[in-house]
């Protein structure tokens, strides 16, 4: 953990600390929050503190139980694609893969590794495909577009961001300590002025950023449960890599922030300081966020999801899946609409 906090030390220092104003009131965001730049990767942002914590639940619970959750019927199967519909774990309607299980036993909750939504990627053919999407999430594109006007606005005498950015696609990864993600280049979008924004939920991970070839040393970031990455402008197609994810006691990770790093002393609002409260120590945000989050799943709401759990048991998977799991949704446009 040296090693990380030495490297992210580093990189915290050159940081660039600016404050960007929501466009309006929203009970999903800040009224202000923190974007941080770095003047040898333009066009990257690391978002800290723009979700309320009211927000982020909301977050959550579409991309991990709404979304996925009618894969068992016809209707939904042509709303979202994931890695268990494409492997062929199929389940009754009114069963989620909460409640069902693969041939050998395994429950799929711990098999689910990806789910898309809005236009899906062929990953055989390594291509977008007109007509091989399905709608997108009225909710996701509001978010996302919401960002980017208030990063525009806030930003717009250092950072150019299109006002007509009209996300149709996102990626749901879920990934548990271990798990890594080699570098590689989001360029295969039809429209590549557009930026693609990347929420963290979850578990701490380390992403590393480079440039558009492999020659460009990368930059590593300490995300945290909330942060949003956004690539834009020359950093839209940069080589990116998850190297590390890692496990809610790794408590000694990250010595320096950039609020750390940066000796300003800035006044939050109470929600910021909520969020901060739930981030600013790997066990306490797990703990007080998941305690949060399934405190407000009602009974009736569950059983939206899977009728075939009692709500209890409902509650106790989820307790035990989120403290093990980071989840990062990837929203971006597609199609060229000129």
């Amino acid at each position: 953990s040296s090693g990380i906090n030495a490297e992210y030390g580093k990189c915290c220092a050159k940081l660039t600390k600016q404050t960007t104003f929501a466009e309006r009131p929203s009970p999903n965001f800040n009224s202000h929050w923190t974007t941080y730049s770095h003047p040898e990767y333009p066009g990257l942002l690391v978002l800290k503190h723009a979700f309320t914590a009211q927000g982020l639940q909301t977050l959550v619970r579409r991309v991990l139980l709404e979304y996925p959750a009618g894969l068992g019927s016809t209707e939904q199967k042509q709303r979202v694609r994931s890695n268990l519909s494409c492997l062929g774990e199929e389940y009754p309607d009114g069963r989620s893969y909460w409640s069902g299980c693969d041939k050998a036993g395994v429950e799929l909750v711990e098999k689910l590794r990806w789910i898309s939504t809005g236009y899906h990627y062929d990953w055989s053919k390594r291509e977008y495909r007109a007509g091989f999407k399905s709608p997108f999430p009225g909710d996701l594109s509001d978010l996302a577009r919401s960002l980017v006007r208030s990063l525009a606005r806030s930003l717009a005498e250092s950072l150019q961001l299109p006002a007509w950015f009209a996300p149709d696609s996102a990626l749901v990864n879920f990934y548990h300590p271990g798990d890594t993600l080699s570098f590689h280049q989001d360029e295969l979008e039809w429209e590549l002025r557009a930026p693609l924004l990347s929420v963290s939920v979850g578990l701490r991970a380390v992403l590393c950023v480079g440039g558009c070839d492999r020659e460009t040393v990368p930059v590593s970031l300490l995300l945290d449960h909330g942060d949003v990455v956004v690539l834009s402008g020359e950093s839209r197609t940069a080589y990116h890599a998850v190297p590390r994810v890692f496990s809610a006691f790794d408590v000694k990770i990250c010595q320096h922030t950039p609020e750390q790093t940066n000796s300003t002393t800035e006044q939050h609002s109470p929600e910021q300081a909520a969020v901060e409260q739930q981030t600013s120590h790997p066990n306490k945000y797990c703990s007080r966020w998941i305690d949060d989050f399934v405190a407000g799943l009602s009974s009736e709401y569950l059983e939206t999801i899977d009728s075939s759990l009692s709500s209890e048991k409902f509650r106790k998977m989820i307790a035990e899946y989120l403290p093990r799991t980071r989840i990062n949704i990837s929203i971006r446009q597609v199609e060229n609409h000129e």
